[in-house]
């Protein structure tokens, strides 16, 4: 097997029965659901078994949930002595997950950091209506020029690129809808809203950017062990200035999906593995013929992708 990437998803895949597969007995999975929950003292494993879904899908548990999911995954991964990827990349709350597994920042670090954060965003949603919704179907010209023309005394931005026929639209609940219809007569195949209470990666969450830089200028990062490819700029940075700068722009700016997909490609790396709860990353890249993926989201597909990758290793 050749040199491989991490990828690591963002909101929208958790769910409660999470993971549940990995919890038959005490492992390194149950250990960092509870290292997380002593840390923000709330349950969080006890949130992924029983619930409730309003709970998991506030911004603020939400975050800690995935984040913490992709990490537990990750450390099963590496006290199986399973091979290291040659890149890690996150979908933008995903983007944390790939720099802790890095050992860029302190998994504490992190989860002070993505709490506040959900709080933060989930604050400004509360203030006014907010919507995501996905466009797909049309590419991101025809999205910018329906967000251009929609987005008179309000805001709609696209929020991310996933793929060249899938873009993520984010701001105002009236102006994204307005976008939306227009995107529709524009000859998109279908719309959707994402099971999101937030408007992240808009212009809506600039006054924020401000709060996560303190927090973010109060904690150690250090280069990532492993090179990891960053939302914004789609460039793997080293210095921990450059680092904390792309996260704080990364809360308003476009998620350059599609790009970091096609970057890692170019450097000749055709097999992807998703690290988190759900197939939401690996959907994306199914239709590439040139990758292979593997996803975690139950132990079955992790022991499949584990095999896969290692029955080479030396």
């Amino acid at each position: 097997m050749n040199s491989f990437a991490m990828l690591f998803p963002g909101q929208n895949s958790q769910y409660v029965g999470m993971l549940s597969s990995f919890l038959h007995k005490k492992n390194i999975i149950i250990e960092t659901f509870n290292e997380a929950s002593d840390y923000i003292n709330y349950n969080l494993l006890k949130l992924i078994k029983k619930g409730p879904d309003l709970k998991i899908n506030q911004n603020k548990y939400t975050q800690v949930v995935i984040l913490t999911a992709s990490v537990a995954i990750y450390r099963l991964w590496k006290t199986q002595n399973g091979r290291l990827p040659s890149l890690m990349s996150g979908h933008s709350l995903g983007e944390y997950s790939a720099l802790v597994c890095a050992s860029s920042i302190k998994f504490s670090d992190a989860l002070k950091i993505v709490f506040l954060r959900g709080k933060l965003m989930e604050k400004i949603s509360i203030i006014r209506p907010t919507l995501m919704n996905v466009i797909v179907g049309l590419d991101k010209k025809i999205v910018k020029m329906a967000c251009s023309i929609s987005s008179k005394n309000s805001i709609v931005n696209l929020a991310s690129i996933n793929s060249h026929n899938q873009i993520v639209i984010s701001g105002d609940k009236k102006a994204v809808y307005k976008a939306s219809l227009k995107c529709k007569k524009f000859g998109a195949k279908n719309i959707f809203k994402l099971n999101i209470n937030i408007a992240a990666h808009c212009d809506l969450m600039k006054p924020i950017s401000e709060k996560l830089k303190e927090i973010l200028n109060m904690i150690v990062i250090r280069s990532p062990k492993i090179p990891v490819i960053n939302n914004v700029d789609v460039k793997c940075e080293t210095n921990n200035k450059k680092i904390k700068n792309a996260l704080i722009r990364q809360i308003y700016s476009t998620v350059r999906w599609n790009e970091i997909i096609n970057l890692i490609i170019f450097k000749k790396i055709f097999i992807m593995l998703e690290i988190g709860p759900k197939k939401i990353l690996t959907n994306l890249i199914k239709k590439n013929k040139d990758v292979t993926s593997f996803n975690t989201h139950n132990l079955k597909n992790f022991l499949i992708a584990f095999n896969e990758i290692n029955k080479e290793k030396l």
